[in-house]
């Protein structure tokens, strides 16, 4: 019971920050931990949400579009795979599953739009925050009851499913869960991909596969790589600036000279 009601409340706290304020996004390197932090297993917490992030790496919701329940995915995915103990395997179809879940919400909240629309017409202001934060507070609670349910009534089931499952089909799901991740890498290498990134994408690649330089440090090299580029890039903007300025300083005196001199010729 108290494992289904901390989920929960991760579940509403990540729904709230995503829709309702400032639309910020706990993404799964943030929502793992505070699941297996609530759980009693931090470090399974950490591990299977950056897992879980390098699931989902390369996916983002724009606008009414969203390919896969990021939050929910990270928050049940993590919480099943610490009192499971089967890993990441369950992020995605849980993410999928509860995108149809998400649309039923936003159907249901879609009377707010015309109702926010018809206040902002007639200057209403106060009646618009009303139902801007009613929405806010509102909208998570259905996930948080889904994430209250399946912990409480599901882990029991799916724990034992999962024990049943013949030793290759748990071998695959394995296997299908190492892979995943460079599915993510993939889906973002593909929506970043430019001809000016190639070199960068083949010094990683060789770093780490005859170099054996783990993730670490790669990752501290593209940083120093990435600072690098940023600090020539504002020293060239700069410089840029600098000349612009003095090309605008050099025009207006010789304007002002011609000026001058077009004065003392009429005079």
């Amino acid at each position: 019971m108290m494992n289904a009601i901390m989920v929960a409340i991760i579940m509403y706290l990540a729904k709230f920050f995503d829709w309702g304020y400032l639309n910020l996004q706990l993404r799964p390197i943030i929502l793992g931990p505070m699941v297996g932090l609530v759980l009693g297993d931090l470090t399974q917490g950490i591990l299977i949400g950056a897992s879980i992030e390098a699931v989902f790496m390369g996916t983002f919701s724009v606008g009414g579009s969203v390919p896969s329940d990021i939050a929910a995915g990270a928050v049940l995915g993590t919480a099943f795979g610490i009192l499971t103990g089967k890993g990441v395997a369950l992020a995605v179809p849980v993410g999928l599953l509860t995108t149809l879940l998400f649309n039923l919400v936003v159907l249901g909240f879609n009377f707010l739009v015309d109702f926010e629309d018809r206040s902002v017409a007639k200057h209403k202001d106060s009646r618009f925050n009303q139902a801007h934060i009613f929405a806010m507070v509102v909208y998570p609670i259905p996930f948080a009851i889904m994430a209250f349910i399946a912990i409480y009534a599901g882990v029991g089931p799916i724990e034992s499913f999962m024990n049943n499952l013949p030793a290759q089909v748990m071998q695959m799901l394995n296997v299908m869960s190492q892979m995943l991740p460079a599915l993510g890498m993939a889906i973002l290498t593909k929506s970043m991909w430019d001809k000016e990134v190639i070199p960068f994408f083949f010094i990683g690649f060789t770093l780490a596969a005859y170099l054996g330089l783990n993730t670490m440090a790669i990752a501290i090299i593209g940083a120093a790589i990435a600072v690098y580029f940023i600090m020539n890039d504002f020293k060239h903007r700069k410089e840029m600036a600098s000349l612009k300025s003095q090309r605008v300083v050099a025009t207006a005196s010789a304007n002002e000279d011609m000026s001058n001199e077009m004065e003392d010729f009429l005079s």
